[in-house]
């Protein structure tokens, strides 16, 4: 066993010390056993998150290795990682090692290869062949503070370069068991005539951990099929595999963690064989990694992307109840249910077949926004239609040939695999990779997927299915040779099956029912549901506005009941936090309804004292300690009454908002902050005191105490009222106090660690306005740098990696401070980020390489659809707390007022449903009409359109009282119209 003692401990400077929060770490030598070691003195200081010893280790790997290591744990008892990154610096693997104890002894750690897993990095997994960089972590569990020593590290060598021993019962003249292992030789072994039991046999000489075993056939695989035996004496034996059945030029055997020294082959009959190419424990790490070794053996286009581990994204099919979502994704591919296999369209033109890989693929909606996903396959004179439907629990998948000629010969193909649409580094719960499928049956009528009866085809010309050993489904479609079992067992779970038409058109309905229903109307469906999402605008506000309203559409396709959920799949889950801003969204698009039942279905989970759960799931609440969830109930509250004015179901909800906001009050720290919380993904490894908690708490005390006076409560809102300025003296006090010691130019987001995270700070602006305690130069320079490195990074002067488009709320908070060309900037730029932009949705994580098989949280997701509606429904109106007003106009484009220019018809606001058009008559006025049925606020309505200098005059009917300055004008009745004289636009 060949071994590298690497000589990294000798120079301290070459580590770096990396500490979150509050934490401390310091670097200083060690000695033990005569060695220089690395000793890492940590003090957690009260709180938690990790600590860092980081060192650049350039090292290539060898396929199989273990690391050794010589370490010693003092102080608390934490979590010790070791952490490998690769040359990208971007790709890491790690290993845990939950079973070190602060002994205060040295001990030697062993890792080998097979324990070290991948943890995140847009390769989205896959084996280490080379390191960059060492890390050391201690994360916090008891915190306290300790010692991390490490005085030795090893690399092992444990592949197994030695050629193994083949032998064989038998072999006929000049094919003997000199095998090469991968084929490249041209030899090939074969049975002497006569032999009744013919076997080929390796012997590695000792035991090995192996993945797998491929075997490559002379001439095809066994028809009668053969049987694969291992041991590790060449004594006794076990049988792996046997397949009674076998057809391709080769076989894959799954053999996860196997430990072998001796493999042998029996085929049944005169078989030969080529290579027998051993699999080391990668080729089989999950059984997502095996088939991602098969897919890069094939042509391209014959597995989904995510197998080759490119990324494909998808989007939902359903209805606006919600009850049941499928996907499909950018090539076509349909997944029924969560975690359910797949049914892929193929298409054979005169004779070739057609996949993904070998034409250009463009996307649509209908009616260019309603959630109903189309496909389109671009070939050399033809098109493939691939579209996706759904009618209360049922899905229809049509696929449509357009452009042959009518001599053309046209085969369309549903194969069905045991493949998800979401790739396997999106896994949570069933989610994400491969999906078995261990029976397929036809009765002629339906197919039925593990027994239940699933697939209704409308006339299809056959169908026929394969076992894995019979070769791959593609390569018979091929050859035009189809299968013809019209049923099949697979041990593995990894049966394939397809329908096929000769036709130019065919169906295929998803259901359990016999027959399927009538088709609805989608678009009668979708425009009723959001019919009062009525506003246009010329030019590219078409766009934007076919965006909102398939963001609104995605929110409700992606429901669970009642349940508001932010995402399809991964994020099957239901946060207060993101059901908050998503029913902002849908009240403000007319769905009342919907908002009042996740509301009712939420309420229940609410603990006795108060305490709201961040999230609720099938399994429950979810107890982590979220401060923001608190807040947010309370606005959520006062929100949906803002839309209903039902002071009956405001009574209903009395006592819990009692509860919620007497809990505030119990959990207010001395200073007037609430508790440290973990209420942001960055504050997980240490829980902060986190500004954005109290932005919202002080959003719901102050909603509260409006909500309790309405309800003739008066005791309650005096004391809310009272407990909000509190909260609201401590949160500024405790904002400019960071800034003065951390000397900050710019707003943090929490105490303990000052960070800039300017998609905070655009949600408080959205939900507080501009709160005039908040520094407005500090505002200012907020976004400054935002913008500012935003610019850098699209030009590519600054390298990135990822993003959230949780950036874009920005818009809506730069729009409320009067920045109109940058929203516009920046709203232009998401549109043009939507993936694929026919589709207009964003996952929760964009890479700056859209093909990187990153992790993405979900897509559509839809608390970022959400924002999206609330940023671009505040450029035509939005409502200001500081100014008691509605606010119009004020995000518009000049652009947009073009020919008939804006329309707002019959749009919810707080104060009720409102009309107003704006239009550009000429070069220097523009025409306003302000109409609806809603309550006059008491700021009144203010106008803030888009002009290039200022406004110059107002002319208004008589007895209409105006006011105006250089850049607004203020209104306080309706069933008026304006003409505003302004400079040159």
């Amino acid at each position: 066993m060949k071994c590298r003692r690497l000589d990294i401990f000798g120079d301290l400077k070459a580590w770096l010390p990396v500490a979150s929060g509050r934490a401390g770490l310091g670097l200083a030598a060690v000695r033990e056993g005569g060695r220089t070691g690395l000793r890492m003195e940590y003090d957690f200081r009260g709180g938690g998150g990790f600590v860092v010893g980081r060192r650049l280790v350039v090292q290539d790997l060898p396929g199989a290795y273990a690391l050794r290591l010589r370490v010693r744990l003092e102080g608390a008892a934490n979590l010790v990682e070791v952490k490998l990154v690769d040359p990208t610096n971007q790709n890491v693997w790690r290993r845990q090692l939950k079973g070190l104890l602060p002994t205060g002894r040295w001990r030697t750690v062993v890792i080998t290869s097979e324990e070290i897993e991948f943890a995140w990095g847009p390769q989205g997994g896959g084996a280490l062949l080379e390191w960059r960089a060492l890390e050391l972590a201690v994360v916090a569990v008891e915190g306290g503070a300790g010692a991390l020593s490490v005085s030795e590290l090893v690399v092992e060598d444990r592949s197994f370069p030695r050629r193994p021993v083949f032998s064989c019962s038998s072999a006929a003249r000049g094919h003997g068991a000199g095998l090469s292992l991968d084929g490249e030789s041209g030899t090939w072994w074969a049975p002497a005539a006569g032999d009744a039991a013919p076997w080929i046999m390796l012997d590695s000489g000792e035991p090995r951990v192996l993945g797998g075993l491929i075997i490559g056939w002379q001439g095809g695989a066994p028809a009668a099929g053969y049987r694969v035996r291992g041991s590790n004496d060449g004594v006794r034996w076990r049988t792996l595999h046997e397949a009674a059945r076998a057809a391709g030029p080769y076989s894959a055997l799954y053999l996860p963690g196997a430990r072998l020294r001796c493999l042998r082959v029996e085929p049944r009959g005169p078989a030969g064989v080529v290579s027998l190419e051993v699999q080391p424990f990668e080729f089989s790490r999950t059984v997502e990694a095996f088939w991602h070794e098969l897919a890069m053996r094939a042509a391209r286009g014959d597995f989904p992307r995510w197998l080759r581990r490119e990324q494909s994204l998808w989007t939902p099919v359903g209805t606006p109840d919600g009850r049941r979502c499928s996907l499909l994704n950018e090539e076509g591919l349909l997944e029924l249910d969560e975690g359910s296999f797949s049914v892929e369209p193929l298409v054979s033109i005169d004779g070739q077949l057609h996949t993904w890989a070998g034409v250009e693929t463009r996307h649509a909606l209908f009616h260019q926004w309603m959630p109903v996903p189309v496909v389109i396959w671009h070939g050399p004179g033809w098109r493939l239609r691939i579209e996706a439907t759904a009618t209360g629990e049922t899905r229809r998948l049509t696929c449509r040939v357009e452009g042959l000629p009518a001599t053309a010969r046209v085969r369309l193909f549903f194969v069905i695999r045991p493949f998800q649409v979401v790739p396997p580094w999106q896994k949570f719960r069933q989610t994400g990779g491969v999906s078995r499928i261990h029976d397929l049956a036809w009765d002629g009528t339906r197919v039925a997927v593990n027994g239940t009866p699933r697939l209704l085809p409308d006339a299809p010309s056959g169908f026929g299915a394969m076992g894995f050993d019979e070769g791959s489904i593609l390569d018979a479609l091929r050859s035009a040779v189809m299968p013809v079992a019209s049923r099949v067992h697979d041990a593995l779970g990894f049966a394939t099956g397809v329908l096929w038409f000769d036709a130019r058109e065919a169906s295929l309905v998803a259901t359990t029912e016999r027959t399927a229903p009538p088709a609805a109307d989608h678009a009668a469906l979708w425009r009723e549901k959001l019919a009062a999402c009525d506003v246009e605008g010329a030019g590219w506000a078409v766009g934007a506005l076919r965006a909102m309203r398939t963001a609104a559409a995605h929110i409700l396709v992606t429901r669970d009941g009642p349940a508001l959920q932010p995402g399809p799949r991964r994020y099957t889950r239901s946060w207060v936090r993101d059901g908050t801003i998503m029913s902002a969204a849908l009240l403000r698009m007319g769905c009342t309804a919907e908002v009042l039942e996740f509301i009712a279905w939420y309420e229940p989970h609410l603990r006795a004292d108060g305490f709201v759960p961040c999230c609720v799931d099938r399994d429950g609440p979810d107890w982590l300690v979220e401060h923001d969830s608190h807040g947010q109930w309370l606005a959520l509250i006062a929100d949906a009454f803002a839309f209903t004015r039902d002071t009956r179901w405001l009574a209903q909800r009395w006592p819990g908002l009692k509860r919620v906001a007497a809990f505030i009050e119990g959990v207010l720290e001395p200073d007037g902050l609430l508790p440290i919380s973990v209420s942001h993904e960055g504050y997980l490894a240490q829980p902060v005191h986190s500004y954005w908690d109290d932005f919202w708490a002080l959003r719901g005390l102050r909603d509260a105490a409006a909500l309790a006076c309405t309800l003739g409560h008066k005791k309650e809102a005096a004391r809310w009222q009272a407990l909000a300025g509190k909260l609201e003296a401590g949160l500024f006090a405790s904002i400019e106090q960071v800034r003065r010691e951390k000397q900050l130019a710019t707003l943090p987001a929490s105490v303990e660690w000052a960070d800039f995270d300017p998609t905070a700070t655009a949600n408080a602006i959205m939900i507080l306005d501009a709160p005039p305690q908040l520094n407005a130069e500090a505002v200012s320079r907020t976004f400054d740098q935002y913008l500012a490195d935003w610019r850098k990074k699209r030009s590519g002067e600054l390298p990135w990696a990822n993003y959230t488009p949780y950036e874009i709320r920005i818009i809506g908070a730069l729009v409320r401070l009067g920045r109109r060309e940058a929203a516009l900037e920046l709203l232009r730029f998401f549109l043009g980020q939507a993936h694929p932009p026919a589709w207009h949705q964003w996952p929760e994580i964009a890479w700056h390489d859209p093909s990187a098989p990153g992790h993405i949280g979900d897509v559509p997701h839809t608390w970022i659809g959400a924002e999206y509606v609330l940023a671009v429904q505040s450029l035509f109106v939005y409502e200001s707390e500081s100014t008691s007003s509605l606010v119009l106009g004020a995000g518009l484009a000049p652009e947009w007022l073009g020919g008939a220019g804006v329309r707002v018809r019959d749009l919810p606001t707080r104060h009720g449903r409102l009309d107003y058009t704006l239009r550009r008559v000429d070069e220097t006025t523009l025409e306003f009409t302000l109409g609806g049925t809603f309550e006059m606020p008491p700021g009144g309505i203010v106008l803030r359109p888009p002009v290039a200098g200022r406004i110059r005059a107002v002319k208004a009917p008589r007895g209409c009282r105006v006011e105006f300055d250089a850049g607004s004008v203020t209104l306080c009745q309706t069933g008026v119209t304006l003409s505003l004289t302004t400079h040159a636009l």
